[in-house]
């Protein structure tokens, strides 16, 4: 599903020096796998999951999905690829002048998608998300918790195969994380959706994850199998 082979990324520093944020890092993840990177702040777990997305290009290396290289893709290319990959981030990235329903139909408009396909879209995720009923409130009006959940909606408006989730927890207090826990376990369930998660919460991880991977100074370092993923969030 996704590859990443021999991947390296360096950064110029303000003082001129290079930072070395990913090296010759080669992983596989499975599709309709909940995967996770785990890692201290600085050693890379951000840097390689935007290489996904083409958010970040690698200096060396490829990232393939479904053999198609990102690395190689024109801009035109690229953008259609992106409809197959969903993001949700820690700051939610909300749109504050618009409401929920009107944050979900945003990518839809973008996209040129037709005016009742998006209000029928809308409405089935908003449901799937458990917000329906929030539908005209706007973000300033909402939990953390809830704004998460508009924010799940809107990254699965053009119906991806893969949800990239960007520390999209570690705002949240321990009661609303578990129910964003358990949402990304029943949209992976109901969808068929391949996770791939990042996180410096390791108790969060495993939890939630079939593998997690360790990331220290741009080098993953372990791929750890939990074979009890679920127990708590599913209890």
């Amino acid at each position: 599903m996704i590859k990443f082979q021999n991947i390296t990324k360096k950064f110029r520093q303000a003082n001129g020096a290079d930072f070395q944020a990913l090296s010759q890092i080669s992983l596989e993840i499975e599709k309709g796998e909940i995967f996770g990177i785990v890692g201290k702040s600085g050693a890379g777990k951000s840097t390689l999951i935007r290489t996904i997305n083409g958010l970040e290009r690698p200096d060396q290396g490829e990232v393939l999905i479904n053999d198609a290289d990102m690395t190689r893709m024109t801009l035109q290319a690229l953008r259609k690829q992106r409809r197959n990959i969903g993001m949700i981030f820690q700051g939610f990235n909300l749109l504050s002048s618009r409401t929920v329903r009107g944050n979900v139909a945003f990518p839809l408009e973008i996209d040129g998608v037709d005016k009742a396909e998006i209000e029928r879209r809308v409405e089935g995720l908003l449901k799937e998300v458990e917000l329906w009923e929030k539908r005209d409130s706007y973000p300033g009006q909402l939990s953390g918790g809830q704004k998460q959940r508009v924010a799940i909606a809107r990254a699965l408006a053009s119906n991806p195969e893969i949800l990239l989730s960007d520390e999209a927890t570690s705002a949240l207090d321990p009661e609303t994380t578990q129910s964003i826990l358990k949402l990304l376990l029943k949209l992976r369930e109901q969808r068929g959706l391949t996770i791939v998660m990042i996180s410096h919460q390791h108790d969060i991880m495993h939890q939630v994850c079939d593998r997690i991977a360790t990331i220290e100074n741009g080098e993953i370092t372990s791929i750890q199998a939990i074979k009890n993923y679920r127990k708590e969030v599913s209890a």
